[in-house]
């Protein structure tokens, strides 16, 4: 097998043309470790604010270690384990890494086996590479966050989307009852998720058209927050992705917030994928993309108008 792999690098921070497909050396496993056999990797907003200079990046210590080959959701299997957890040949899905390095946009990777958890027997490497960091972030604030439970009432804004469009699935299969945010074109594939109630954000103000709820899931602009708080209910949950929210903010709506940053979670995988493979959470993807167009999937997503996820499919 040859030490080198295909990889889309990064030597300095820029837009979508800064992504350079180039050959490198194959990681090689540590202890505790696996090298996936990458089929396809996902695509996500912290990717290219990343790749810009304004993303993870800014959380970690140092320098940035340039060149970096970027990426996180990687579809795939095993074929060198240094863990007894997994053997060669099983097919596995991760968020690998995150907020360090992930490597995702690349042939190979080594990736820790904590990390990873069987992929879905029922869906595609493409279709895999799509859940992890949208997926998991989706239920780390509903659920380890806000605490939300069946029978409660929460609102997914950016429903659409590739959070939005995982986080509406989940919480239904939770027995949550979900109203959804997104733009008119988006009425039909939103309730085809099972949205209680469809908020075209075009029409006005949402704030008078949604009943107070237990908990908004604000995936959109921080600037938003203000009429996101006249939703909640008093002693409710305003759980962010896009900016801090402060203990004073809070207290000044009468409710609880806060931001929360997505962490690596096995045994929530293994549940997502249950969930998928029991037909209760299916996913959509807006775009397929070859490792060498992986700038054009950055273009992509930075449209900020997918209807699902847009993945790499490495063997394309």
């Amino acid at each position: 097998m040859s030490d080198t792999m295909r990889a889309v690098t990064l030597h300095d921070f820029g837009n979508a043309d800064a992504l350079k497909l180039e050959t490198v050396p194959k990681p090689v496993p540590r202890d505790g470790e696996v090298l996936v056999r990458i089929r396809a990797a996902g695509i996500n907003p912290i990717d290219f604010k990343t790749r810009d200079g304004v993303g993870i990046n800014r959380r970690w210590d140092g320098e940035f270690p340039f060149p970096v080959i970027l990426g996180w959701d990687i579809s795939g299997e095993v074929v060198e384990s240094r863990s007894p957890d997994y053997t060669p040949g099983d097919e596995i899905y991760t968020m690998a890494r995150f907020p360090l390095i992930g490597g995702a946009y690349a042939e190979f990777a080594t990736v820790p086996a904590e990390q990873i958890a069987p992929k879905p027997a029922s869906i595609s490497h493409a279709e895999a590479a799509a859940v992890p960091l949208a997926a998991l972030t989706s239920w780390q604030a509903m659920f380890d966050t806000a605490g939300l439970q069946a029978g409660q009432r929460v609102l997914v804004h950016a429903a659409a989307g590739g959070v939005g469009h995982l986080a509406v699935q989940i919480a239904k299969a939770k027995g949550a009852w979900v109203a959804g945010t997104a733009s008119a074109r988006n009425e039909d594939f939103v309730r085809g998720l099972g949205v209680d109630q469809f908020v075209d954000y075009g029409a006005g103000d949402f704030t008078g058209a949604v009943d107070p709820v237990d908990m908004v899931f604000h995936t959109i602009d921080a600037e938003f927050r203000p009429k996101s708080w006249q939703v909640v209910k008093p002693g409710g949950w305003l759980v962010s992705i896009t900016g801090p929210v402060t203990p004073d903010e809070a207290k000044s709506h009468n409710g609880k917030g806060t931001m929360i940053l997505v962490t690596p979670n096995a045994a929530q995988l293994r549940d997502i994928g249950q969930l998928i493979d029991d037909g209760k959470v299916k996913i959509t993807l807006d775009g397929v993309y070859p490792l060498d167009k992986t700038a054009d999937a950055h273009r992509h997503v930075e449209g900020g108008h997918t209807r699902g996820k847009v993945v790499i499919d490495i063997d394309g």
